[in-house]
C-alpha cells in the first residue's frame, strides 16, 4: 500500500477481515465514505435553492411548474445517470452489472454534480418550455452530455492527459450547463411580452434555430381574450424567496467545492478546509461587486435584489475551478470579477433579446470561464498542490497551462452547444420544444398541472383554451382548439365568474329572442340561415367581451400612477395591456362608482 499510516493500516485491516467476494466494495476509509455521502446530500440540496430562486423570478402562474421541473429532473436524472451516465463518466459498470464492485458512495456524490448541471436549463427556459420536452433535455444532459465532458476531465480522458485543471466543476458543471441553456434560449425564443420590440431570427439563423414564428408572435398578447388573461412579466416576483434561495445555494456551495477532495484522509482534509474558506471569500467578493455595479451603472447604492443574488452566485461559480490553489485574498478578487461579469453579461443578453428568465447564462457562463483561467493566473503552491500561476512566477509552465485551460474551455463549450442543438432540434421536431401559446399566456401551473391559485378568471382561461384556432393577419394561431383540463368543468372550487355568467346569459337571451323573431317572420327557415344566425350571436357576444375589455383598460389606466408609486417594476412598462394583479371586477365597479360621483 502506498501510504502506511493510521488510515492505510485501518483500510488494510478491513480488507483482510472482509470475505474475498466483498473486498471490492471496501475501496476507501470509512471516514471518506461518510464524507462523500454527507457532501453528496448537501450538494443535492442545491436543487432546492435553484427551485426557490427560479420560482421567485418567474410569474406566479408558472411557479408550481418550475418547482415540478426541478423535482422531476432530479428523480428522472437518477435513472439516466445510473444506467448510462456513470459508465460514460468513469467507465465503471452500473450496479445492475456488478453489484459487489459498485462504488455506492462515489456514485452518489458524482450524481449530485450531474443533477446540478442538468437543472441550469430550467431557470433559463422558465415560463415557456414544454414540461415533457424539458424533462427529455434534462435527462440527456444528466445521462449523456455532462458525463462525456466529465470523462474528458475527471475520468482520465484527453483533457486530463493534457493537464487541464478544474477542481470542482466551473467548466464541467456550470459552463456546460450555461452553454446548453444559451443554445436552448436561442431555439425557444423569449416569453410573450418580454420584449415589446422583439425581432426574431432572420436569414441563416432562422433555420439554425428552427424559428417558425414572426416577431409579433412574441411581442405582446394579440386578441382581447389574450389580453384579458395575460399576466405581465416582472423582474422579480418574490424578492424574499429569491434571497432565501440564494442562502440555500450559498450553503450548498460550501459543500460543492470541498466535496471535490473526495476524501478527508491522507491530509486531504486540509484541502477541504482551505476550499471552504476560499469559497466563502469568493461569494463575499461577488456581493461587493454588485454594490460597485450599482454605483457605476446607476450612480447610487440602492442595491437591487436580483443583481446582488446573481453576483454572489457568479462569485461562487468562479471559485469552483481554482478554490484549492488560489490564495484567500486573491479569491476575493476572483469572486469580485465573477460577480462583475454576471452584472455585465445580463444587460448584454437583454441587448440581444435573449430571454434568460433567471439570468442562468450570465451566472454560470462567463464567471465559470474566468474561474478556469484563474488556475493558470493566480495559483500559488501550497502543502496540497504544486501548481504555480503566472502571477506567482509560473513561467513557461504557467503559459502552457493557460493554453490548456483555454483549449478545455473551447472544447467543452463546443461539445455542449452541438449536443444541445441536436437534442433540442430532435425534440422540437418530434413533440415540440415550446409549450402552446395559449398555455403560456394562461400559465403553466394551470395548463400542465391543473393547479389554480384563483389569480385569473376561470371562464377566461376556458375561453382561451376552447377558442378556435383561427389564423390572424400574420398567419399565426391565437388560440387552441383543444379542450381545457377536466378540472375546469364540474369541479368544486372552480366556479365561473358571476359577472361573466350574467353576460353569457344575456347573450343567450338576445340570441333566443332574435331566433324567435326570425322564426315568426320567415317560418322555420333553412338550416343555413339558422347557422348564420348562430354566428351573428357569437359575434355579438365577442363584441360585448371587447367592450368589457375596453372598460377594464380604462380602469387600469386610472390606477397606473398609483401602481407605479408602489414600485411594481414591471418589465415592458408603458404598454396599455399590462395588468397589475388587481381584481378586474372590483376595478370596474370602482370605476362606475367614480363615474357616478362625477355626475
Amino acid at each position: 500500500m502506498a501510504d502506511i499510516g493510521p488510515d492505510g493500516l485501518w483500510l488494510a485491516a478491513r480488507l483482510e477481515a472482509n470475505p474475498l467476494q466483498c473486498r471490492a466494495e471496501r475501496v476507501r476509509h470509512r471516514a471518506d465514505t461518510i464524507y462523500q455521502l454527507t457532501m453528496g446530500g448537501r450538494v443535492i440540496a442545491i436543487q432546492t435553492g435553484f427551485a426557490m430562486l427560479e420560482a421567485a423570478y418567474g410569474r406566479p402562474i408558472d411557479a408550481s411548474s418550475i418547482m415540478m421541473k426541478n423535482s422531476m429532473d432530479l428523480v428522472l436524472g437518477v435513472f439516466a445517470y445510473y444506467f448510462l451516465g456513470w459508465w460514460l463518466s468513469f467507465g465503471h459498470d452500473a450496479m445492475w452489472v456488478e453489484e459487489n464492485a459498485f462504488d455506492f458512495a462515489l456514485w452518489f456524490l458524482q450524481f449530485s454534480y450531474a443533477t446540478t448541471a442538468g437543472t441550469i436549463n430550467s431557470g433559463a427556459l422558465a415560463g415557456r418550455v414544454s414540461f415533457v420536452a424539458y424533462l427529455i433535455l434534462s435527462i440527456l444532459l444528466t445521462g449523456v452530455i455532462y458525463p462525456v465532458c466529465v470523462h474528458w476531465v475527471w475520468g482520465g480522458g484527453w483533457l486530463s492527459s493534457l493537464g487541464f485543471v478544474d477542481f470542482a466543476g466551473s467548466s464541467l458543471v456550470h459552463m456546460v450547463g450555461a452553454t446548453s441553456a444559451l443554445v436552448s434560449v436561442c431555439m425557444c425564443g423569449p416569453r410573450i411580452g418580454r420584449y415589446p420590440n422583439y425581432q426574431c431570427w432572420s436569414g441563416l439563423w432562422r433555420y439554425v434555430f428552427s424559428e417558425r414564428n414572426d416577431s409579433s408572435w412574441y411581442q405582446y398578447p394579440k386578441s382581447e381574450l389574450e389580453r384579458a388573461v395575460y399576466t405581465p412579466i416582472k423582474a422579480c416576483n418574490n424578492p424574499v424567496q429569491c434571497l432565501f434561495g440564494t442562502f440555500l445555494l450559498l450553503t450548498g456551495f460550501l459543500a460543492f467545492n470541498p466535496a471535490s477532495t473526495l476524501n478527508t484522509t491522507y491530509d486531504t482534509d486540509l484541502t477541504a478546509a482551505r476550499t471552504t474558506v476560499t469559497t466563502l471569500i469568493a461569494a463575499s467578493g461577488g456581493a461587493v461587486s454588485s454594490m460597485m455595479w450599482s454605483l457605476i451603472a446607476r450612480q447610487n447604492l440602492k442595491l437591487r435584489v436580483p443583481e446582488m443574488t446573481n453576483s454572489v452566485l457568479g462569485g461562487l461559480v468562479a471559485s469552483c475551478a481554482c478554490c484549492h490553489v488560489v490564495p484567500p485574498l486573491f479569491m476575493a478578487m476572483v469572486g469580485f470579477v465573477g460577480g462583475l461579469l454576471t452584472s455585465v453579461t445580463a444587460p448584454i443578453m437583454d441587448r440581444f433579446q435573449l430571454d434568460d428568465t433567471v439570468g442562468a447564462v450570465s451566472v454560470h457562463g462567463p464567471p465559470a470561464i474566468w474561474g478556469v483561467l484563474c488556475v493558470a493566473l493566480f495559483a500559488q503552491p501550497n502543502c496540497q498542490s504544486d501548481i504555480r500561476g503566472l502571477f506567482f512566477g509560473g513561467g513557461e509552465a504557467a503559459w502552457i497551462l493557460l493554453l490548456v485551460q483555454i483549449c478545455g474551455i473551447v472544447s467543452l463549450a463546443a461539445f455542449a452547444a452541438a449536443a444541445t442543438w441536436v437534442s433540442v432540434s430532435v425534440i422540437d421536431l418530434v413533440i415540440g420544444f415550446r409549450c402552446h401559446r395559449a398555455h403560456e399566456i394562461i400559465g403553466l401551473d394551470f395548463t400542465e398541472h391543473e393547479i389554480d391559485n384563483d389569480s385569473l378568471r376561470h371562464d377566461a382561461k376556458e375561453r382561451l383554451l376552447r377558442k378556435p384556432a383561427t389564423p390572424t393577419e400574420d398567419g399565426e394561431n391565437l388560440g387552441s382548439s383543444e379542450a381545457p383540463p377536466d378540472s375546469v368543468e364540474g369541479s368544486a372550487g372552480l366556479d365561473s365568474d358571476p359577472s361573466t355568467v350574467a353576460l353569457d346569459e344575456a347573450c343567450e337571451r338576445v340570441g333566443s329572442s332574435t331566433e324567435q323573431k326570425h322564426a315568426a317572420g320567415h317560418g322555420r327557415g333553412s338550416a343555413e340561415e339558422h347557422n348564420c344566425l348562430k354566428q351573428e350571436v357569437a359575434q355579438l357576444k365577442e363584441d360585448v367581451l371587447e367592450l368589457v375589455g375596453a372598460i377594464s383598460h380604462l380602469a387600469r389606466d386610472l390606477r397606473e400612477e398609483t401602481s407605479s408609486a408602489q414600485g411594481l417594476n414591471i418589465i415592458g412598462a408603458g404598454m396599455d395591456w399590462r395588468y397589475h394583479g388587481q381584481n378586474r371586477e372590483h376595478a370596474l365597479q370602482q370605476l362606475m362608482q367614480e363615474a357616478g360621483s362625477a355626475r
